[in-house]
């Protein structure tokens, strides 16, 4: 029988191996961390569709909105995998975009805001990120996005919101024209209500056009 002998170099050489294993573990989670939560691209289609096309759990809300609402028109999107239903409509001279999943269930609603119309102190922290991380940038277009929970009753959740009545703290989604070291290009960023930096996706052309609205 052969006897095993282990010694302090080999303790020390076993130890740092594993070190070294974790550190490219952590290293390599972290890469794929930012690149699936900030680095994707926006691919999204749109296509006209009538509200009869949509769940019937969305065409409840739709149905319960204020008369006072204007110009809906209704929308299926898809990006990738995945598929949602979007009402657009403008109330009080305002244009909102009213997203639901798949099955019908409120997923957020969007209005579209005035840079000068945001907090100061939010709105130093989005420009400082921007600056901070880009040679230049140009805003195009900016909204507030009040993500839907369930705490809050579905019907009275929209309605609560166009009638500014509402708690619901909003994120702020941004779309920019960016430029770095590596070129121009357009991006949809998400912050929250503080200002600070969430995600970002970069658009494609086709995207581009309709997210205008």
């Amino acid at each position: 029988m052969k006897s095993l002998i282990i010694n302090k170099s080999t303790i020390t050489m076993i130890t740092v191996d594993n070190m070294l294993a974790r550190s490219i573990l952590m290293v390599t989670c972290f890469i794929l961390f930012n690149h699936s939560a900030f680095g994707q691209t926006k691919n999204e289609k749109e296509t006209r569709i009538k509200l009869s096309s949509f769940p019937e759990l969305a065409q409840e809300v739709i149905k319960n909105l204020p008369e006072k609402c204007r110009r809906l028109k209704y929308f299926l999107e898809t990006d990738g995998s995945k598929r949602s239903f979007e009402l657009k409509f403008k109330f009080n001279k305002k244009r909102y975009s009213l997203e639901f999943s798949e099955e019908g269930k409120i997923e957020d609603i969007e209005v579209v805001a005035q840079l000068r119309a945001i907090n100061p102190l939010t709105k130093g922290k989005i420009e400082s990120h921007l600056s901070q991380t880009y040679l230049k940038h140009k805003f195009i277009k900016i909204q507030k996005q009040f993500v839907y929970t369930t705490d809050f009753d579905r019907l009275n959740f929209v309605n609560n919101l166009l009638q500014n009545e509402t708690n619901v703290l909003p994120n702020y989604e941004i779309i920019a024209e960016v430029k770095s070291n590596k070129g121009k290009d357009t991006r949809e960023f998400t912050f929250n209500n503080k200002g600070e930096f969430l995600k970002y996706r970069i658009l494609k052309p086709s995207s581009y056009e309709h997210v205008l609205y």
